[in-house]
Formats: C-alpha cells, sequence, structure tokens
C-alpha cells in the first residue's frame, strides 16, 4: 500500500484492495447517504501517483462543470480518491454553452448533434457554493475515517483469499509480540515456504515481512493512543526487537515519527479514527 513518488503502474492487489472498499458496507452506507443529502454521485478510485492525490483538489471544465478529488489517506499516503462533482455553481446560459458549441463544430459535428449536447448541457444540476463548499467538507470528514477502515481492511480476513492465507493472517496477528518467521508461519498452515511466499503476495499485495511490519505498526498506533503508554514498551509489546528498528519501520509505513503521530493525533483528527 505504500506509494512512492515515482509514477508506476497498480498492481492487480492495490485495484482488488479499492474495489473491496468500494464495496465494503462503509462506504455503501456513506455513499448512499451523500446521494441523498447532496444529490451527488460519489466514486473511489484508487489514487494514482502522478495526479498528485496529496490534496484536495476541485476542477472547473470549460463548460462550467465543477468535478472535486478528495484523497483516502492511510497515515500520509493517499492509497484512494472520493470522486465527486458534476454540478454547476453558477446557472448555465447561451454564452457559457459557446464554447462547447465552437469545439462541437470544429470537430464536425452536424447541428442535431449540437443541439442535444445543449439540452444535456442545460441539465447539470446547480448547486449553490457555500452548499457545495459544505459538500466536500463532509467528504473530509469521511476520508479520515475512511482511511481508517482500509487500513483495518488489509489486516482483516477477506472471503476471496485462500484458506492458507487466512489462516496465516490470524496465526501472526495471535504471535505478533514474539519474533516470527516465513517458515514457521507456512508451518503452522501447513503449506511448503516457497509456495506459501508466493501465495501471500498474490492474495495481501504485500511481502510476508512487510504484512507482519504494517501489523505491528497499526497495532502500536492503537497503542499510542492510550497517553500512559511508553514508546519503548510499545515497542517490544508490538514484536519489534529494537526500538531503532521500530522507528525505522514506522517512518517508513506511516511517514511519520511514532512520536509525531503521537502529537498529530491529539489534534482534530482523532476523534473520528477513533470512533471509526
Amino acid at each position: 500500500m505504500h506509494t512512492t513518488s515515482a509514477v508506476h503502474a497498480p498492481s492487480s492487489a492495490q485495484q482488488r484492495f479499492i474495489q473491496n472498499l468500494a464495496e465494503s458496507e462503509l462506504f455503501q452506507h456513506y455513499q448512499k447517504a451523500f446521494h441523498t443529502l447532496t444529490r451527488l454521485p460519489l466514486n473511489l478510485i484508487l489514487a494514482q501517483d502522478d495526479t498528485h492525490p496529496e490534496r484536495i483538489i476541485s476542477h472547473t471544465g470549460v463548460t462550467g462543470v465543477m468535478e472535486t478529488k478528495v484523497p483516502v489517506r492511510v497515515g500520509k499516503h493517499a492509497i484512494a480518491i472520493m470522486l465527486t462533482g458534476g454540478v454547476r455553481l453558477q446557472p448555465a446560459n447561451a454564452d457559457t454553452f459557446a464554447p462547447v458549441a465552437n469545439a462541437l463544430l470544429d470537430d464536425g459535428r452536424s447541428a442535431a448533434e449540437i443541439r442535444s449536447a445543449q439540452v444535456q448541457f442545460q441539465q447539470v444540476p446547480v448547486m449553490p457554493p457555500e452548499q457545495y463548499d459544505a459538500a466536500i467538507a463532509i467528504l473530509q470528514s469521511f476520508a479520515l475515517q475512511l482511511g481508517d477502515s482500509a487500513h483495518r481492511m488489509l489486516f482483516a480476513n477477506a472471503t476471496h483469499e485462500p484458506e492458507a492465507v487466512r489462516n496465516a493472517k490470524s496465526f501472526i496477528h495471535q504471535h505478533l509480540a514474539e519474533p516470527m518467521s516465513l517458515e514457521a508461519v507456512a508451518k503452522a498452515v501447513n503449506v511448503s515456504s516457497f509456495h506459501f511466499c508466493k501465495l501471500f503476495k498474490r492474495a495481501t499485495g504485500l511481502t510476508f515481512t512487510d504484512f507482519v511490519n504494517r501489523a505491528r505498526v497499526e497495532k502500536a498506533k492503537r497503542m499510542l493512543m492510550k497517553p500512559a503508554a511508553r514508546i519503548t514498551e510499545v515497542a517490544y509489546d508490538v514484536g519489534f526487537q529494537s526500538l531503532s528498528h521500530f522507528n525505522r519501520s514506522f517512518r517508513r509505513i506511516a511517514d511519520e515519527s511514532p512520536t509525531e503521530f503521537r502529537s498529530r493525533m491529539k489534534g482534530g483528527a482523532p476523534a473520528l479514527l477513533a470512533a471509526a
């Protein structure tokens, strides 16, 4: 799930994970509620490195139709984009359709096609700017909750996964605090190490080592929410053998140190995250 600044094609595991997130009860429920409240569509798509998904981006096309992308983050990384819009913030008139008509004429379209396009153009819904701003603010809040749920979904068992992978995930979570090797987990689920390595990567999109480290960091995040928890104790309680390894892994996965994470959680976001 970790992305870099380099542009690369999304893996099938990433695509499948976002599809599962889009089909989750949480997103489906919110998608329906958002549409009922605003009459706006809401879609979830995979974040691409070349689309600058780090921030909310609103774009108004030549026809005056607004579209907005709201990033869904796991840690600091955007893994998905919530896409909404398809509205005008100002009523349409003959002048706003003129650029579209000219473009269609340049493209060799007939008068009948241009008239049909104008009808569709005039049917685009209009929303007051302050109402649209409020809708995007609601999406920002939901993005926090969905991002937290997405991370937990990564470690949950999925019905489409092979039984060996589901059993391996359960074994890993039950023994997080202990030293753990791929060979030991493969033996516990009665699969050869070679086959297990390929099977696990294909099902989760992560190597065994990366999955274990991420599961440990995810558990550490929950423990760090408790003010009395000491970072050193958390590191060993989730299975890291040294504080330096814990700090390196935490920063690589969460894009921030355990101390920075704890400080950030004392801001406005934790209430939503804790409620997820």
